[in-house]
């Protein structure tokens, strides 16, 4: 009768090490990549935005008021620098400031600068999450 509960007891801390090890394995590979999470909606700088406009959303994006993003990925040897570009790089941030702050049309308006798409604008290493 020992055995047998000894070995019942063995086969569900096994059977149980097995769940959890799935579920850490899933989460890590999500995590991983965050393309295969996105919902289908990101914010990027559209046609009509100048220079000069996309400049001030990645000043703004990128600061202390703007909710400081991580703007490593458009730095020079970041993985979101090329093409190195005012539009990608003002995209990219946008993006991130709009998917953190809920992914409303009114945190894509960037004062007319933003917009929705349905089109992933990921590219090579460059992933824009979409919550």
């Amino acid at each position: 009768m020992v055995t047998k509960t000894k070995t019942m007891s063995l086969s569900l801390t096994l059977l149980l090490f097995i769940l959890v090890s799935t579920v850490s394995v899933t989460s890590t590979l999500r995590n991983l990549s965050p393309a295969a999470e996105n919902k289908g909606v990101w914010c990027v700088a559209n046609n009509k935005a100048t220079d000069e406009q996309l400049q001030a959303n990645i000043d703004w994006c990128c600061s202390y008021e703007g909710g400081f993003r991580d703007c490593t990925p458009i730095n020079p040897g970041g993985v979101c620098y090329e093409p190195n570009t005012l539009r990608d790089h003002a995209s990219y941030v946008m993006n991130l400031y709009y998917q953190n702050l809920g992914s409303t049309k009114d945190q894509c308006t960037f004062n007319g600068t933003g917009t929705q798409v349905r089109k992933d604008p990921s590219h090579g290493a460059c992933i824009f999450i979409s919550y």
